[in-house]
């Protein structure tokens, strides 16, 4: 559900209270939640619907499958999104000044620790192989990756590499997969580009 939505704004604007801007962190929380709660309803949407043709077609338990898989990744997702440690105003007031694309040069940030393996720059090193893409799939994403040497991050190698693994890496850096319809008309869990810019500390906007 968007924030602010129409009830929403009606209530500040009665209160007479100052708009508020909603917390990235918080968001991507709630997004992720959301998530969740729409892949439960998808899977049990499926489930009766094969049940209801009896033992179900191969496609329809494919389909069960595929929304599963999505499920429980979306759920690990959102326990690391809770469990992370994450900035306070307290954390926030001794900081260490940043400038990072869209801050002041005298605002104040959390500096996110830097993933051990380079993992942000073999990442953006598959999107480049790809052509540069807006987003990438998280399976093909990890598919590339452990064809690559060396130890992605924590004590894995890149060819011990999940989906699930790969987004506990990604995590620190405010990383998450998203839902998006691929150019090959795959909807699927996928990482974007110009987040991992972000992340990696380059300018998207200049």
């Amino acid at each position: 559900m968007p924030f602010p939505n129409f009830l929403d704004s009606f209530a500040i604007n009665l209160l007479g209270a100052t708009p508020l801007e909603a917390n990235p962190r918080h968001r991507a929380i709630l997004d992720a939640f959301t998530d969740v709660q729409n892949l439960d309803r998808r899977l049990l949407t499926q489930i009766a619907t094969a049940i209801k043709a009896g033992k179900g077609t191969a496609q329809q338990l494919e389909a069960c499958i595929d929304v599963l898989i999505e499920r429980l990744i979306a759920g690990y997702e959102l326990s690391l999104l809770l469990s992370t440690d994450c900035c306070c105003a307290e954390d926030v007031a001794e900081a260490e000044p940043c400038v990072p694309c869209g801050l002041e040069q005298d605002e104040e940030c959390c500096q996110e620790p830097e993933l051990p393996g380079n993992l942000l720059e073999a990442c953006l090193g598959v999107f480049a192989q790809l052509g540069d893409p807006y987003a990438v799939a998280s399976a093909d994403l990890v598919d590339a990756l452990r064809d690559l040497p060396g130890i992605a991050g924590k004590h894995w190698r890149y060819s011990d590499l999940t989906q699930a693994r790969l987004a506990e890496l990604l995590a620190p850096h405010g990383m998450r997969t998203r839902d998006i319809t691929l150019p090959d008309g795959r909807r699927r869990k996928s990482y974007q580009r110009d987040a991992l810019l972000t992340a990696a500390g380059v300018c998207t906007s200049c």
